[in-house]
């Protein structure tokens, strides 16, 4: 690689205002070369990343799911608890907080907890959690949203050196001791 990050022999491209191309991404050809669906590709991973996509898409289909078996014709289905407005509320609002992680990434310890709590609350208000599939998608899905983060994979981990180590074991004052 060279010191501005290619390969050798290869050109950098040109930026442009409408290069929808990832940060640090080196093209073999002139961007306006690169295919549509290249771009769309390109683009579409960026903003997946950006936000806790998979948080966000579990939620939804959580509540999705809890929703559908509250209104279902069966015979099987069983009303435990209150089947008013928090038999619909609450999936409901898994589904909007589902989609409130995707469109507003910001606050996503709140849509996370909320989606949590209602997936619990979904237990005793919404056929025992759509028969757990709903409750377990949404618990997953506010888990994944709460632990989400940008920072790069491996950034958290710290070396340990020796004498780190040794200093941590070091933790009576001499000074005190008689």
């Amino acid at each position: 690689m060279n010191a501005d990050g290619g390969f050798a022999g290869s050109v950098p491209a040109e930026p442009s205002a409408e290069s929808d191309l990832p940060k640090g991404w080196v093209a073999h050809h002139a961007p306006e070369q690169v295919s549509a669906g290249r771009r769309f590709w390109l683009g579409w991973r960026r903003w997946r990343r950006s936000r806790p996509f998979w948080g966000g898409l579990f939620s939804i289909l959580g509540g999705g799911e809890i929703l559908l078996t509250e209104r279902t014709p069966l015979p099987v289905v069983v009303h435990l608890g209150p089947t008013g407005l928090a038999g619909i509320g609450l999936p409901v609002l898994m589904v909007l907080c589902g989609i409130l992680l995707w469109l507003a990434p910001g606050p996503r310890v709140l849509y996370a907890m909320l989606v949590l709590l209602a997936s619990l609350g979904t237990w005793i208000t919404s056929n025992l959690g759509g028969f757990f599939v709903g409750m377990l998608q949404g618990l997953v899905g506010g888990a994944l949203a709460l632990t989400w983060t940008t920072a790069p994979r491996g950034s958290k981990k710290k070396k340990v050196t020796e004498e780190s180590t040794e200093d941590s074991y070091d933790t009576v004052d001499q000074s005190t001791v008689h």
